[in-house]
C-alpha cells in the first residue's frame, strides 16, 4: 500500500491534472494559475504536490532565454496527460443520443396488443430517424418489473394501473373497448337503433376471454363478467390477442377487446365491430424505471411515441 508521503498519485485530483496540463503547455506556473483562477501561492503549492507525485521531477526548468522548458519526463507525460483528461471528460460528459449514428438495440416488454398497436409506429420512427438501431420485443410476464429494475428490459407498454415506487409512465392514449362477432351472427338482429347490443344479451353468449397481462388472469379484458354469467364450460380463455379473433370468425363466440385491436383484426377476420360504451376506458402507457430516467436514447424513444400519440395514436 502506498504511504501518503511517497511519490505517486496519492491525493492528486482532476483539478491537479488539468493544472499540470496548463503548466506544461503554457510553460509558466503563473499563467497556468491565472487560467484556472488560482492565486500564485495556491498554484505554487499545487505544483509542489505534482512534483512530489512525480518523484521530484521539476517539470519545468529555466532556459537560456530566461523562459522555461519542460523536462524530458514532462515531455513524455504530455500525450498521456491529454489522453487521461479526454477520458475523464468522456466519463462526465452529458449523455447524448444521436439517432442518425446510433447502433443501439432497445428491448421492450409488451403484450401482443402493444406489439400490434404501438410497436409499428415505433418501428417506423426508428427506420426513418435511427436506421442503425434495432428493437427486440419480449413478452410481458410476472418478471417484467424486475427486468426493468435490473436493466434486462429498457421500457415496457402497460395500462395506467398503479406501479411500485421507482417506476414512471408516459400516457400515450386512452383506450375503449369493443365487441367482435362474425358477420351473420344471429345476435346481430338484437341491435338497437344506435347499433348497440345490450351487454347482458352478449354476456349470455359463449365468449373468448383474454388473459392479461401475463397470461394467467382475466381483468379489464373480460368486462362482460359484470353483466352476466361467469366464464365456464364452452368458453375459451387465451393469452393471445391476435389469435382470439380467429376463434370468433367461425363460431358464435363473442370477444371483447380494446377498440384499436378490434379495428385491426375486424376486416381480415370478416368480423363486425360493436362499440362497448359501458366499459370504462383505460390509459395505455410507456413505463420505465428510475435507473433509466436520464437515458438519452430512452428519452428520444419516449418523445417519438408522444408525438405519434398526439396525432395518429389518439385516433380510435
Amino acid at each position: 500500500m502506498q504511504k501518503s508521503n511517497e511519490p505517486g498519485i496519492g491525493h492528486i485530483d482532476l483539478r491537479a491534472l488539468r493544472f499540470l496540463m496548463e503548466v506544461l503547455t503554457r510553460r509558466s506556473v503563473t499563467r497556468a494559475g491565472e487560467a484556472m483562477g488560482l492565486s500564485q501561492p495556491a498554484a505554487s503549492r499545487l505544483l509542489a504536490q505534482l512534483r512530489h507525485a512525480l518523484g521530484g521531477d521539476p517539470l519545468l526548468v529555466r532556459a537560456a532565454n530566461a523562459g522555461y522548458v519542460p523536462t524530458t519526463r514532462a515531455t513524455e507525460l504530455l500525450p498521456r496527460l491529454r489522453d487521461a483528461i479526454a477520458a475523464t471528460d468522456r466519463v462526465f460528459a452529458q449523455p447524448v443520443f444521436d439517432p442518425s449514428t446510433s447502433s443501439r438495440s432497445f428491448r421492450v416488454a409488451t403484450t401482443d396488443y402493444g406489439a400490434a398497436v404501438v410497436v409499428p409506429a415505433l418501428v417506423r420512427a426508428l427506420h426513418t430517424e435511427a436506421p442503425g438501431t434495432s428493437l427486440e420485443l419480449c413478452a410481458w410476464s410476472v418478471d417484467t418489473l424486475a427486468d426493468l429494475e435490473e436493466g434486462r428490459v429498457d421500457f415496457a407498454f402497460y395500462t395506467d394501473e398503479a406501479l411500485p415506487s421507482g417506476f414512471h409512465h408516459a400516457s400515450l392514449f386512452e383506450e375503449g373497448f369493443a365487441f367482435l362477432l362474425r358477420h351473420g351472427h344471429p345476435i346481430l338482429a338484437s341491435r338497437d337503433p344506435s347499433g348497440h347490443i345490450a351487454p347482458s344479451i352478449l354476456a349470455a353468449l359463449p365468449r373468448v376471454a383474454l388473459l392479461y397481462p401475463d397470461g394467467t388472469e382475466t381483468g379489464v379484458d373480460d368486462p362482460l363478467a359484470a353483466y352476466g354469467r361467469p366464464l365456464g364450460p364452452g368458453d375459451l380463455r387465451t393469452p393471445h390477442f391476435l389469435s382470439a379473433p380467429l376463434s370468433v370468425s367461425g363460431s358464435d363466440f363473442v370477444l371483447c377487446v380494446p377498440r384499436r385491436m378490434a379495428e385491426l383484426v375486424a376486416a381480415p377476420g370478416d368480423l363486425v365491430v360493436l362499440d362497448f360504451p359501458e366499459a370504462d376506458p383505460v390509459t395505455y402507457c410507456m413505463i420505465w424505471h428510475d435507473r433509466a430516467g436520464l437515458d438519452a436514447g430512452l428519452n428520444w424513444v419516449r418523445e417519438r411515441l408522444l408525438v405519434w400519440a398526439a396525432t395518429k395514436g389518439q385516433t380510435s
